[in-house]
């Protein structure tokens, strides 16, 4: 796995290399090759289970790294320009969500609707500043509950089960998060086209 590979490149470097691990791995998934990010924070936040600042540290980098991967894409698509059958494309799978702007971003940290979120930043010429703000908060909350769920596992089980009850609930969660896709998409296309949020 990709994640694995990263982390064993960097954990030479201890702390500071667990760090730019998890910074690397957001930052593929967020450029378009999913790595599974909240599955390698589960077990690089398993260095320092009981660390508070550890917590921090990682949901900060993995909050900054989801925005470097989400605008590397933007700003390469925008750089390349996106053919325009692949636009048109895009443009109608956006017009088939109930939200058609940039809180599409938000709602994605819930349930995964819009892959390369970067991409369809760049085709829909959306706000970068209202882009930036719902990515980062979104980012936050999920990196904050993928270490609570970690901390919580490690804090009021042994340490050799504790990664592993933690990499469940996670994997529960994105379960959940993908059901809710599906089941949103499925929906919304029954109702048809909504119309457009403003």
């Amino acid at each position: 796995m990709i994640g694995a590979d990263i982390i064993s490149l960097f954990a030479i470097l201890g702390d500071a290399g667990m760090l730019l691990a998890m910074a690397v791995i957001i930052l593929v998934d967020g450029v378009g090759f999913p790595t599974i990010p909240e599955v390698w924070m589960v077990f690089i936040f398993g260095t320092h289970p009981s660390s508070f600042a550890w917590g921090a540290s990682l949901v900060l980098v993995s909050t900054l790294a989801s925005l470097g991967g989400n605008f590397t894409l933007y700003s390469f698509v925008k750089m390349v320009k996106m053919p325009r059958r692949i636009e048109r494309i895009m443009k109608r799978y956006l017009n088939f969500i109930i939200v058609h702007d940039e809180r599409v971003l938000l709602l994605n940290r819930a349930a995964p609707i819009l892959p390369y979120t970067g991409a369809f930043m760049a085709v829909s010429n959306w706000n970068l500043k209202k882009c930036a703000l719902y990515l980062f908060v979104g980012a936050m909350a999920k990196s904050s509950l993928v270490v609570a769920i970690a901390w919580l596992s490690f804090d009021n089980l042994r340490a050799e089960v504790a990664p592993w009850v933690s990499l469940g609930l996670v994997l529960t969660v994105l379960l959940i998060s993908l059901t809710a896709s599906f089941i949103y998409r499925k929906r919304a296309g029954l109702r048809g086209v909504p119309e457009r949020s403003q």
